[in-house]
């Protein structure tokens, strides 16, 4: 029969002298003495002319005899234990390893570290039975185990202590303070034996053990999809000087749904060459497994993005020209830099940037800009100052109360809105704002040369900041073109809206479903622009100064133009127009046939090549047809909207030639419908078609699901940036990267679930800000 202890009170169990870290009370009581020297005859008190030093005295008792000192388990004693434990007292690592394993006690100052939890294939940390002193065989003691077990929630009891963490601004060290742990493992020894205590090393293992569980799946699905993978990539720069690029993947699943998910976030550790970026960009798709499905590539414009392009094609055996797609927002933001600034923008912002200039010598660098300029110096000097922005927010509400308009009295007062170089046409955005706030202006100045002039009352040195000298003032001509250069700009906002999408069908307010970021749309927003800019050019003389506005708005246009001509680089732009059912080749007839008919045989070439040579004779499965495809049309239209409306509607119904000979290609060019005009997501059109076109609409579906900009991966960057606050400064590149890739893929449907602890920025500031190795990457949180 096994020897083991009576059955403890479960009120006994949870008493101070059993709970793990708590040291015994140092003297026995009778009854313990008692029990000691019956076992041990011929022993006593031990008596020692100093204090022991060791942690074990805390747990144990010294006795002696003539020949020998031992040291007596306190913890066995009390627990009444059949065999307490004793060990020679001239060595403490008997008893140390016995305090451990029995009754999972440890050095509570921290000072030598906690065994690990398995040593030879053996289990060293204790269990709640060990601990305890519970036998398995016991009915009674075995329920209370299970008990025990069952009533502890690692995940929750850690994010238990990263609230309290965050909610009372420890420090994340303060998790690791033993006498802390001591605490929990006194009130529940579950959190020592599940290993539960929370880490600085903590996050990390989450999110490997996440992405190593659910990468093979995510691969698997890859590998199934129906089309191409389309890749953007772009890098961001942390405040110290680091580089992630974010690879975010674009893609149909097999239920013809479009997918984006991000591949990774590595760290450009060395110089941001193309060599090194292509480098790192090949790594990410090589370990996916997908070389074999890449289609295009939406970058920026910067240099080393060619170079990286070069490498890449060479690597994976394509025409690196042909499937790199430039970033729409990228191009306009340049457009718009010229429309704003004039010439020399690139020497403009180069010398902003060296030296961080002092702010009056920057202040006068901006006053060479005209209007704008003067705009963006008095944003600056109002964000600097708490005085300035609540006074006017201050304006605002005197001006809100005093209305009897309910509408106006609910408003809430708005703050002024930097531009900046992360966000596309944020200068818009600075002008828009700017132009809301012109009523409290002239109130604001006058108020703030007060305020100023009482501060300085008394003081040798009262000249005015610089936003308020005479020549910094906004007038009457500069808000004027303000005003003008916002109703353009306006036009720019809304293609950038709708090119940002990412592919995906989304219901309007307004009942249509509507396909927002299509590669579709391109060509359409480059003539709409390229309209607008010559509408605004014959209209320049109702401007204030119309020779330096018709200079500006002419730099604006050549630029954009420039560009344009660059679309015949890669046949996607005109391949995704031209498959468009309300588009087809019936718009490049009216935008080209009177300059430019060249243009349209050089369109029709590439578009024929792109056919014969990748679709044409490819091997494909065809899926049932889901039926016509009419979409409903808006009732609300942006001037995008109505340029687009006007040149869909011209398709005039053709009949279908039968002729065996004709592949699907030439016989879907006769193949019109007068519903066509009405389609508004040629992605749903063309996955309608898909029994009937086979491979005309794979090499459409895989032409219109490029991403017109690289949109998701500043989404990316501004997540990453939530992730971050400027005071918490020390967190790992790469766990980063693996939070991010992991709750792209969650988003997406690909995995089930992660832990919520990777899944809230809110527990995840303090976890990443000392969690680092390298402990110096940040990004720039305003995007």
């Amino acid at each position: 029969m096994a020897n083991h202890p009576s059955p403890i009170p479960f009120d006994s169990v949870l008493s101070v002298d059993n709970k793990p870290g708590v040291p015994f009370d140092w003297n026995p009581t009778p009854e313990e003495e008692a029990r000691i020297f019956k076992r041990w005859q011929g022993f006593t008190i031990a008596e020692r002319s100093k204090d022991t030093s060791s942690w074990v005295w805390e747990y144990g008792i010294e006795i002696q005899s003539p020949k020998t000192r031992r040291w007596i388990c306190r913890p066995c004693i009390r627990q009444k234990s059949n065999n307490p434990q004793s060990y020679d007292s001239r060595g403490t690592q008997n008893a140390e390893h016995h305090l451990w394993k029995s009754h999972g006690h440890w050095d509570v100052s921290g000072k030598r570290p906690v065994p690990s939890l398995t040593k030879g294939g053996k289990r060293m940390f204790p269990s709640i039975t060990d601990i305890f002193n519970l036998s398995r065989d016991d009915p009674k003691e075995q329920s209370l185990a299970n008990n025990l077990i069952k009533r502890f929630d690692r995940e929750h009891f850690q994010k238990l202590v990263v609230n309290w963490i965050v909610d009372s601004q420890q420090s994340f060290q303060q998790a690791e303070n033993p006498r802390l742990r001591h605490i929990f493992e006194y009130l529940n020894p579950a959190v020592q034996v599940t290993d539960a205590h929370i880490s600085r090393h903590t996050v990390r293992r989450l999110a490997i053990r996440y992405f190593e569980k659910y990468k093979t799946r995510v691969k698997g699905i890859l590998k199934e999809a129906p089309g191409q993978i389309h890749i953007a990539f772009d890098g961001a720069r942390s405040r110290n000087r680091h580089t992630l690029y974010g690879i975010t993947a674009l893609f149909r699943n097999v239920k013809n749904e479009p997918q984006k998910i991000v591949l990774g976030l590595p760290e450009l550790i060395n110089r941001h060459t193309g060599e090194n970026i292509a480098a790192e960009i090949l790594d990410v798709i090589r370990s996916f497994g997908i070389e074999d499905k890449l289609g295009y590539f939406t970058l920026d414009n910067a240099g080393n993005n060619d170079t990286a392009m070069e490498i890449i094609g060479q690597n994976l055996g394509f025409d690196p020209i042909q499937r790199r797609v430039r970033c729409t927002g990228h191009i306009l933001n340049l457009v718009v830099k010229a429309l704003l600034f004039g010439k020399d923008v690139e020497a403009f912002e180069e010398s902003l940037v060296k030296g961080e200039l002092l702010a009056r010598a920057a202040h006068d660098e901006w006053m060479k800009k005209g209007p704008v300029g003067k705009a963006h110096n008095f944003v600056v000097w109002v964000r600097r100052s708490d005085m300035l922005t609540q006074l006017l927010r201050q304006l605002q509400r005197e001006y809100f109360a005093a209305s009897e308009d309910p509408e106006i009295q609910s408003q809430g007062p708005l703050d002024v809105h930097l531009d900046n170089d992360t966000r596309w046409l944020s200068q818009y955005y600075m002008i828009r704002r700017l132009l809301k706030l012109q009523p409290f202006y002239d109130e604001f100045i006058i108020k703030a040369k007060r305020l100023f002039q009482e501060a300085r009352k008394g003081e040798r040195d009262t000249k005015l900041p610089p936003c308020l000298e005479k020549k910094s003032l906004l007038g009457d001509n500069d808000w004027a073109v303000l005003r003008a250069f916002e109703n353009i700009l306006h036009d720019f906002y809304v293609v950038v809206q709708v090119l940002q999408g990412d592919s995906q069908s989304r219901r309007r307010s307004t009942g249509v479903e509507e396909t927002f970021g299509s590669m579709t749309d391109v060509l359409e927003a480059f003539e709409f622009l390229l309209g607008k800019l010559e509408e605004a050019k014959a209209l320049i003389h109702q401007y204030p100064e119309p020779e330096q506005f018709g200079f500006n708005i002419n730099l604006g246009w050549m630029k954009l133009d420039k560009y344009y001509r660059t679309l015949k680089d890669s046949p996607v732009y005109y391949a995704a127009a031209a498959l468009h059912p309300a588009v087809r080749w019936t718009y490049f007839d009216d935008i080209w046939s009177q300059d430019h008919p060249d243009w349209i045989q050089e369109a029709k070439s590439l578009v024929q090549t792109l056919w014969d040579t990748e679709y044409c004779n490819l091997e494909v499965r065809t899926t049932p047809n889901e039926g016509p495809v009419v979409k409903k049309r808006k009732t609300k239209l942006s001037s995008f909207d109505k340029y687009r409306e006007a040149h869909r509607r011209g398709q005039s119904p053709r009949p279908l030639s039968m002729t065996p000979s004709v592949d699907e290609y030439n016989r879907w060019q006769s193949d019109v419908s007068i519903a066509d005009g009405d389609v508004t997501d040629p992605v749903q059109y063309w996955i309608s078609k898909q029994s009937e076109y086979p491979r005309l609409s794979r090499m459409a579906l895989d032409v219109m699901t490029v991403p017109a900009m690289s949109a998701e991966c500043e989404r990316l960057f501004s997540s990453v940036g939530l992730m971050v606050t400027p005071l918490r400064n020390r967190l790992d590149a790469s766990i980063i990267g693996l939070i991010q890739t992991l709750r792209s893929w969650l988003r997406a449907g690909l995995i089930d679930e992660l832990d919520d602890i990777l899944l809230d920025d809110g527990l995840l500031h303090e976890l990443l800000a000392q969690g680092g190795e390298r402990g110096d990457t940040v990004i720039d949180d305003e995007q």
